[in-house]
């Protein structure tokens, strides 16, 4: 036989077990229970963590582009020794319901109501958010001020400095990226990988959570969709919001102090500016800058995302002023 066809047939051998490695373990995966509680009505249930005990506020976190719950366990914990504070699953990711790919940012903040009212989160609410999250918690917060007591937002977006073509050049090609890798996922090619060299395994719940996330095509096709929802937005949700939007609602913004990496380095070129502009939604606010942090603040500087909740949350209960 010529040395090709061994080749071919080599491959081809690795690719069919890689993929069965894939459906059997996304099977076995679907069996287990799911790290949390799910609630909801079928084919809308939400993956839902609530920590923390008292009369509220909840502080509740809403995630990045495609991200999930266990992102944020570790900071949760910590906060729930001050409040009660949930995190969740978007529908579409981690251990979620699936859902429609191609949901507004005003469909996701009905169902962020919808999921708070189902779990009886007490009101008003902090709403946290990092990075894409950002765009759910702003328009709750302007839609249902009632029921809103603090802003925390972390890394978010901010219009002017990401609506701008060579920005959405870069998350264009990012999209395609996560295409091919939702792609080879879907083939059990990493899985394969993780199984032959994976070594040591992880042994406590958020990593464990995390690593088998990692494996699933969906998490990708989220972040993915997550980015693509940006592009659908009309002109209209494309500008700065104006100064002094939230009135005096307690609103702290923290922003990363490290440049942003490779190709995404250009994004830096105007995104303190915006960070200033979201400051300026309120006149009871805080700006800070996790210095030693990149974009995922709460994996690099988790203190200073607490003491950002923690100011928020007393300025919100105790009637604090953030600029003390």
């Amino acid at each position: 036989m010529a040395w090709y066809l061994i080749v071919a047939v080599v491959l081809a051998s690795l690719l069919a077990i890689a993929i069965v490695l894939q459906i059997v373990g996304q099977t076995r995966e679907r069996r287990q229970p799911a790290p949390a509680t799910l609630l909801g009505p079928a084919g809308a249930r939400r993956h839902v963590r609530l920590r923390g005990r008292g009369l509220g506020p909840t502080v509740v976190v809403e995630q990045g582009a495609g991200g999930v719950g266990p992102l944020w366990w570790a900071v949760q914990d910590t906060v729930a020794e001050f409040a009660p504070v949930l995190t969740y699953d978007r529908l579409g990711r981690g251990w979620s319901d699936d859902a429609s790919r191609k949901r507004s940012v005003e469909q996701q903040v009905e169902e962020l109501r919808e999921l708070l009212e189902i779990a009886e989160a007490a009101k008003p609410y902090v709403l946290v958010a990092h990075s894409w999250g950002g765009l759910i918690v702003r328009q709750f917060a302007r839609k249902y001020r009632d029921r809103t007591a603090a802003l925390v937002l972390v890394d978010t977006l901010e219009e002017a400095s990401f609506f701008r073509p060579y920005v959405l050049n870069i998350y264009a090609r990012f999209c395609m990226i996560l295409s091919i890798v939702a792609f080879l996922q879907a083939l059990g090619l990493p899985r394969l990988w993780s199984t032959l060299f994976g070594g040591s395994r992880e042994i406590d719940a958020r990593s464990v959570a995390l690593a088998q996330l990692s494996l699933r095509p969906t998490m990708y096709r989220g972040m993915r969709d997550d980015f693509r929802s940006l592009a659908r937005l009309p002109a209209s949700q494309r500008e700065s919001w104006l100064a002094g939007t939230f009135g005096a609602l307690p609103l702290v913004v923290v922003t990363h102090g490290q440049p942003f990496p490779g190709p995404l380095a250009t994004v830096e070129r105007h995104w303190g500016a915006g960070q200033q502009r979201l400051a300026a939604l309120s006149t009871n606010s805080r700006l800070v800058v996790a210095k030693n942090a990149n974009h995922m603040v709460q994996d690099d500087e988790p203190a200073v995302v607490v003491d950002a909740i923690r100011r928020a949350y007393d300025a919100a209960t105790k009637g604090r002023s953030l600029a003390d």
